[in-house]
């Protein structure tokens, strides 16, 4: 019994020694406001050349002047949607959700953008 108390110990000792105090922001690559027409969640594929396969959690990265690349859903009679890079000045402590802007839905081309920001709660800025 003592031996589990003291791993359980140990391993809530290093997962505390893991908390940073360095801001940080996060993308996501589901809409938060799906009221716009033609606008459509992304897949996040890379940001500055790191790869992620992004699958509902959101993606931390540092602050500042990044190159993200996403891509939008297919259109009909498409396997996968196009990609597209989007640059973007991320600021500290904030949550940005991501979008694809098309025409219509029938397209297949798509614009990049920011559909929704806001600051995360709890988060040092430094």
């Amino acid at each position: 019994m003592k031996t589990k108390t003291l791993l359980v110990l140990a391993a809530v000792a290093a997962i505390a020694g893991c908390a940073t105090n360095q801001p940080y922001a996060q993308l996501d690559g589901y809409r938060w406001s799906k009221v716009g027409l033609n606008t459509f969640d992304v897949t996040i594929i890379s940001v500055d050349g790191e790869h992620y396969v992004q699958r509902g959690v959101p993606i931390m990265i540092t602050p500042g002047q990044h190159k993200i690349i996403v891509q939008g859903p297919p259109t009909a009679g498409f396997r996968y949607g196009e990609q597209r890079t989007l640059d973007l000045n991320v600021e500290p402590c904030t949550r940005y959700w991501l979008e694809a802007r098309k025409q219509n839905s029938l397209q297949q081309t798509f614009e990049p953008a920011v559909n929704y920001q806001e600051p995360i709660s709890g988060c040092n800025r430094g």
